[in-house]
């Protein structure tokens, strides 16, 4: 998750990156002591969080969260702030904050409400892990997967559809229809919050989704109203991804789209363990070959 801290006091941003410090998936890339900086900031890094105090210079921030979401940013903003009355609070809701907390007594909230947005990690991670490794080790071709989305789309009657692998960092898209996306880091993406569940995980309406409402995939483009998924586990139990479909408009799927979207989620697993057969098969020959 990265992370813009927005705070007058050089002394308090030291603070909050230390506190901050210990969760490695967490990571600050960039400071500002000012409503300009901050802007210019949050503009160039695109943070998926920003935590950020309201007494800065010239004005109260709220300058800088209409800036944010002007500039079609989605970030969870958390409002860390002395000015806590609730005239404040009410305005600043109007930017759609994600949290609005008392600085001299609430840190511990805020930044466990921060927390909150990166995906849960399982006891089968190391093994998770591995397997989407093995499929990712060599660079092979995926022209399948561009259709089995294309499908996917044609059937649920969404706009967008996408299959992904999930590593320990990042979601690499290897198949995509109506979106333009190679990879994000994981704690942006949905699929990761849900890669536990299913056998069909829906979301009808973010905006009524406590999981997603704040999301910067919703709060900012593409603006995602629906979401569905079907996680992908191999052969063995692995959970390497998802396939999934997304809108910009609410609705909700049909029991045969459903099961549609699970079959289609058989053929692109079909696909998956193929590449990998594929890959130990070329292992046995070079091991075979450095023996000769």
């Amino acid at each position: 998750m990265n992370v813009v801290i927005v705070e007058s006091s050089a002394t308090i941003r030291s603070q909050l990156i230390q506190q901050l410090g210990p969760d490695k998936r967490v990571h600050v890339v960039g400071e500002a002591a000012d409503e300009a900086a901050a802007i210019q900031v949050i503009a160039q890094t695109q943070p998926d969080a920003v935590l950020m105090d309201l007494a800065l210079q010239p004005g109260s921030g709220l300058r800088v969260l209409r800036a944010i979401r002007q500039l079609g940013c989605g970030a969870r903003v958390i409002v860390l702030s002395n000015s806590y009355y609730e005239e404040m609070r009410r305005a600043c809701l109007e930017y759609r904050i994600s949290g609005f907390f008392d600085k001299s007594t609430q840190v511990t909230e805020a930044l466990a409400l921060l927390r909150s947005g990166l995906p849960p990690i399982f006891a089968d991670e190391p093994q998770r892990v591995a397997a989407v490794a093995q499929l990712e080790a060599r660079s092979l071709a995926f022209p399948a997967f561009d259709e089995l989305a294309d499908l996917a789309c044609d059937i649920s009657g969404s706009g967008m559809a996408a299959i992904s692998l999930i590593n320990a960092d990042t979601q690499r898209f290897i198949g995509t229809s109506g979106l333009a996306l190679g990879t994000m880091p994981r704690s942006r993406g949905f699929c990761a919050q849900v890669l536990h569940q299913g056998p069909v995980v829906e979301v009808p309406d973010t905006w009524h989704d406590a999981r997603f409402a704040d999301h910067p995939l919703v709060q900012g483009a593409p603006y995602i109203r629906f979401y569905a998924a079907v996680p992908l586990a191999l052969a063995g139990g692995e959970l390497v991804g998802t396939l999934c479909v997304l809108d910009r408009l609410p609705r909700r799927l049909r029991e045969r789209q459903r099961e549609a979207l699970v079959t289609l989620s058989r053929c692109a697993i079909n696909e998956l363990e193929a590449s990998r057969r594929h890959s130990e098969r070329l292992d046995q020959a070079v091991s075979a070959a450095m023996t000769l």
